[in-house]
């Protein structure tokens, strides 16, 4: 009887391992999740046999067997809630923990780890040996770190995100709970409760990834960007070979024109506009690509060296910005740039701040599409320990009841095809990386403005984005 909740769990996370598997694929976070079930499926199934057992020599085994999946299921959740929280800086505790696992993995067939087995009224059971603490000090410094990364993360969600890490932190509850099986260890005889909580935890993460699909639209979102690079450079040259050889061709048209070997009626006017799509192939070119390694760069910037981060003039990143980008119309006349002093300085990447200039004017440009008419303002001051960049529009303004959740992956208000809601959330992730931060004030009918904050060289925000990726500033 006792050996059927393990026995039942076991199966469940078999089950649970094999269906994200098959339905999210291989990923950053479902290999750690698919690690957790099978942590869990080996600690159960070993614990099913151990319970219905009465030889001494195979219960020996079994102790050693369950504890063997055990000593890396604490780590295989830590390892979980990095990648939810993308704090890919985690790496080389991550990497720590795994090894002692290893090392304490090696010491199982002695008595350090495990000394042997007590039965009590519902089986047998490991005894802790004199190195078992040292585990159950592991899983306590996990268990508190994951809660420290997924509280940081969450004060700088909203929406759907913020859903998710609330999702997360209820698991690490609930996994919390497990560590009540510890007691019986150290010879407090009672039912190991703990499986109960690691199913709940585990099948409601299962139930998460599922449900709210944590990473897979990322990793589609990034496919495609990276597949379409490719056609857009090869759009590209075809317009530059369009745009060096046209000139030969049209010289040679005008002089059959003044031959008389032809007669020009309608096509000179023309003619003369194939050169002029042949340049605005390229400007779209040139701006889409833009685009597409903004994609691509916010997929990768948890693994931005911040050991080589420079010093930048934000005036020099605002001047490439207004160059690179592939304005229409009269639209690069609408933009205002106001006077920024060469003492304007931050510390960072500028490539990652051209970047975010290039999705403020997106969305500012938008605005003013939509509303007709309007300008663009952009001005950047020294403020406290910050650079601080504004960028305002005169268009529509944004809804009250919108304007919490512009910062959400994934949410947009424009039209099908105009937008997929990810430039605004690619900009808090990227000024947040920076260690600086971007918020918005909006007059529904007057205007929109955005404020990106950036860390001036030698200060402590500097010194905090060179050491803590997910770092966000404190939101003004």
């Amino acid at each position: 009887m006792y050996a059927i909740p393990p026995a039942i769990v076991s199966a469940m996370f078999l089950v649970f391992g094999l269906y994200i598997l098959i339905t999210q694929g291989v990923t950053r976070l479902t290999v750690p999740f698919i690690l957790m079930c099978v942590t869990t499926f080996g600690w159960q199934g070993a614990w099913t046999l151990l319970f219905q057992t009465d030889n001494p020599q195979i219960a020996s085994w079994l102790v050693r067997l369950g504890y063997l999946f055990i000593l890396f299921l604490p780590t295989a959740f830590y390892h979980f809630v990095i990648e939810v929280a993308g704090r890919r800086r985690e790496q080389p505790l991550l990497l720590v923990s795994y090894g002692l696992c290893v090392g304490l993995a090696a010491l199982l067939p002695g008595n350090e780890v495990i000394a042997g087995y007590q039965r009590h009224f519902f089986g047998f059971y490991p005894i802790a040996g004199p190195l078992h603490p040292v585990h159950v000090a592991q899983t306590v410094v996990l268990a508190a770190r994951c809660a420290q990364i997924l509280f940081a993360a969450r004060r700088q969600s909203a929406g759907e995100v913020r859903k998710r890490l609330n999702l997360c932190l209820a698991n690490l509850c609930l996994y919390s709970f497990a560590a009540v099986d510890y007691a019986v260890n150290y010879r407090y005889s009672f039912y190991p409760p703990g499986v109960l909580f690691v199913a709940l935890s585990l099948g409601l993460l299962a139930i998460t990834i599922v449900r709210y699909h944590l990473i897979h639209p990322y990793a589609l979102a990034a496919t495609i960007a990276h597949e379409i690079s490719t056609p857009l450079a090869t759009i590209g040259m075809h317009a530059d070979e369009i745009a060096s050889v046209w000139a030969h061709v049209f010289q040679g048209y005008r002089l059959a024109v003044a031959h008389g070997l032809h007669e020009d009626r309608e096509g000179w006017a023309k003619s003369e506009r194939i050169n002029q799509l042949a340049s605005a192939i390229r400007r779209e070119v040139a701006g889409t690509t833009a685009m597409v390694e903004m994609a691509l760069t916010s997929f990768t910037l948890e693994r931005l060296d911040r050991s080589r981060f420079g010093v930048h003039l934000l005036q020099h990143c605002v001047t490439a910005a207004l160059e690179s980008y592939p304005f229409r119309g009269d639209e690069r006349s609408r933009v205002t740039v106001i006077s920024i002093p060469p003492t304007v300085k931050f510390s960072g990447s500028d490539t990652v701040v051209i970047f975010v200039l290039f999705n403020l004017l997106k969305n500012a440009l938008h605005a003013i599409r939509i509303g007709g008419d309007g300008q663009i303002v952009i001005s950047a001051v020294l403020q406290d320990d910050f650079c601080v960049l504004q960028v305002r529009d005169t268009g529509p303004g944004i809804a009250p009841d919108v304007l919490p959740r512009i910062f959400d992956a994934f949410y947009s208000t424009k039209q099908h095809g105009s937008g997929a809601g990810m430039g605004l959330a690619f900009c808090r992730r990227a000024t947040g990386l920076l260690g600086g931060s971007i918020d918005c004030s909006s007059v529904p009918g007057l205007h929109t403005t955005f404020t990106v904050r950036l860390p001036v060289p030698g200060t402590p925000a500097d010194r905090t984005s060179r050491e803590t990726p997910m770092q966000f500033a404190r939101q003004h």
